[in-house]
């Protein structure tokens, strides 16, 4: 076994051995993402739960106790009539019943609605407690339901009273089939429900590079600057050992670890924003023709590995120049930092609509090609694929010859930024 690869195995089993980091790193993205996601599963399913409505009927006319007694036959709906004087006195009075909503019908509700004019009922979400206000928010969902098909009811009548044969009809004359056409497939599924699909898959993927390129930066900028702090670099650097190899090694082992925590992270945050809804709403990847392959899966876990090494190369050769670990950790954030957080903007927008030169602009970036090539994965269009993975492999090579002639050379002990410290004339 080559030198290589010993020193390799000796700093992958340093890292995994490493209970905190592998805790941070690995246990916590599988256990405390998908927990987060079961919270907000319980806060929507506690929302869900049965609404208390209070109403204050303000007119004397049928409609208005028609709609009291629409929302009494409503499912998950308890409805409690306050008698009131006032808008404020009901307000206190659902309160004082710990009720959700407020509905207030309005003394010209029938009147209005006999002379054709448009009726305003309005409705109060109570807030009780500052939260999340699901509970509010299904509570008038549920309520704007229930107007909207008694609306349509009322609406229904006048028109066949005015003689419609087909009342539906003159109501709602144009009918809508949305259906979608991608990736060369016609699928009949909205294109409101696709974009959900594709918003969990768009959001995920630049968020979980970002971690990882900015956690393992700061793993192996810490990690040099704490041996050249430490007095223990010199030691490491005269081992009869080739520098290159040196280097190799704890760029691959870190490289290795931050590709596991990528991993954990996709698998917790897959079922983080599951809870969302956002890819929830019964449709699968697989429904629209969209699927992750073998060989897509492979391909994409070289692209996240050789931006690693690409992000690890820069944060090496970024620490030489520190004086101890803080000033490392803050050097290769201010170098990796503003070169990773462009693949944010692809979070909301096709890199191929960008104007061109900002379209090379952020091809250009490495870290920009693992959220462009997730989407080719699940294109299974893998020749823009192989393309990026020729380009890391030259940025990776350019990357790694540079940290490895920088470790070659006695500069390695020397360089430093002394961040506006003069020094002293003895």
């Amino acid at each position: 076994m080559s030198d290589f690869w010993v020193m390799a195995i000796k700093e992958l089993k340093n890292l995994f051995r490493d209970k905190k980091l592998v805790f941070g790193m690995v246990v916590v993205p599988l256990i405390l993402l998908p927990l987060m996601g079961q919270a907000v599963n319980i806060g929507m399913e506690q929302a869900q739960k049965e609404t208390h409505v209070a109403i204050v009927n303000f007119d004397e006319g049928p409609y208005g106790a028609l709609l009291i007694k629409s929302l009494q036959s409503a499912p998950n709906v308890t409805v409690t009539v306050v008698n009131a004087t006032s808008v404020d006195e009901a307000l206190r009075l659902a309160v004082r019943e710990r009720q959700n909503v407020l509905v207030v019908i309005p003394p010209d509700f029938t009147s209005k609605l006999r002379a054709n004019e448009t009726a305003t009922v309005e409705i109060y979400g109570i807030f009780t407690s500052i939260g999340a206000g699901m509970k509010e928010s299904v509570s008038e969902g549920r309520i704007n339901g229930v107007l909207q098909v008694l609306s349509e009811e009322i609406a229904r009548l006048k028109v066949k009273a005015l003689g419609a044969n087909n009342p539906d009809a003159v109501l709602h004359p144009i009918r809508t089939i949305s259906r979608s056409f991608i990736n060369g497939n016609v699928v009949d599924v909205s294109p409101t429900i696709v974009s959900s699909v594709i918003a969990a898959q768009a959001f995920t993927i630049p968020l979980i590079v970002f971690t990882m390129v900015m956690i393992t930066s700061q793993m192996a900028a810490g990690a040099i600057a704490s041996e050249k702090e430490n007095k223990t670099l010199e030691t490491l650097l005269t081992l009869p050992v080739p520098r290159t190899h040196i280097v190799g090694a704890k760029i691959f082992g870190t490289a290795m670890m931050g590709l596991v925590s990528a991993i954990a992270y996709m698998i917790g945050m897959k079922y983080y924003m599951g809870s969302f809804g956002l890819g929830s709403s019964g449709v699968s990847l697989e429904d629209l023709g969209l699927k992750v392959t073998p060989t897509g899966a492979f391909l994409f876990a070289i692209v996240v590995f050789l931006t690693i090494i690409i992000a690890l190369g820069l944060a090496m050769i970024v620490a030489t120049f520190a004086e101890d670990v803080q000033s490392a950790t803050t050097l290769v954030s201010a170098t990796i930092l503003p070169l990773a957080f462009p693949a944010f903007l692809l979070m909301y927008t096709d890199i191929n609509d960008l104007p061109l030169a900002v379209k090379y602009i952020l091809l250009a970036i490495p870290f920009t090609h693992p959220v462009v090539d997730y989407r080719y994965v699940l294109l299974s269009n893998y020749t823009p694929l192989l393309i990026s993975l020729a380009y890391l492999a030259v940025i990776a090579v350019v990357t790694l010859y540079a940290t490895a002639r920088l470790f070659s050379s006695e500069r390695i002990l020397t360089a430093q930024v002394s961040w506006g410290r003069k020094k002293r004339k003895g």
